[in-house]
């Protein structure tokens, strides 16, 4: 088995990697082992040379291309898609970036006129309302429209895990509860923190509605009059 978990970035990826892991007995793959850059001919090139081996699983922010799905079914692997409210999903980014910054990484991307800013600077605010944030809820839509790729809601991955885990298992390969609950235990925020590297990179607040604490009534307005329409599709509601 062989799982790519495909989509936009700060949606839980790296959660929902190491939970669909544990479920399966699935290796990880690391940065190195994985095409640097989520681009369809450096996918299809590695794809070629044998770089996805059975019993894996690995994540990157693919934008959503029929040839790229179709390239994924015929290896065979399962493709997830990982959806996150986009308010909640904002900020997560936000906060990253800031810590690229202590970490001493550049990404070189739009992103960096955030970096050492605070959350209501206006440098922040002019990076939202110019539609700095469309591209990664347009990925995310694609994605979720496309109707090829299973779809988690990391909302629900929080209130009903097990539930949510065993609509997606069920179609990839059917396992017992016991085994989804188990993989949830292994995968959760504290223990992630604990395991280092990527994971604990990756684990901040872990929890839904960071928003609604960090958001003030000027990134509200900016997100109901700029990307109001990216919300509703992706089933959210506007604030």
């Amino acid at each position: 088995m062989r799982i790519i978990i495909a989509g936009p970035p700060k949606a839980g990826n790296v959660w929902l990697k190491c939970i669909l892991g544990h479920i399966y007995g699935l290796r990880p793959l690391t940065n190195r082992e994985t095409p640097q850059r989520p681009q369809f001919h450096l996918f299809k090139s590695w794809v070629e040379e044998g770089g996805f081996p059975d019993g894996t699983i690995f994540h990157q922010h693919y934008d959503y291309k029929d040839e790229l799905v179709d390239l994924i079914d015929a290896i065979p692997a399962h493709t997830v898609t990982i959806i996150r409210d986009p308010y909640d999903g904002f900020v997560s980014s936000y906060f990253t970036i800031q810590q690229h910054k202590e970490d001493g990484l550049r990404s070189g991307r739009r992103t960096d006129v955030m970096v050492g800013k605070k959350l209501s600077d206006p440098e922040v605010i002019a990076y939202l309302r110019n539609g700095g944030f469309r591209n990664n809820m347009r990925r995310a839509k694609e994605w979720l429209e496309s109707g090829r790729t299973h779809v988690v809601r990391y909302e629900r991955l929080h209130s009903n895990p097990v539930e949510e885990l065993r609509a997606i298992t069920d179609k990839i390969e059917p396992v017992p509860d016991e085994q989804i609950a188990a993989a949830i235990e292994a995968c959760s925020a504290d223990n992630m923190r604990k395991m280092g590297g990527e994971r604990s990179k990756h684990v901040r607040a872990a929890k839904v509605g960071d928003s609604r604490e960090k958001l003030n009534d000027e990134h509200l307005a900016i997100f109901r009059d700029k990307y109001a329409d990216m919300i509703r599709a992706l089933g959210y509601e506007v604030r």
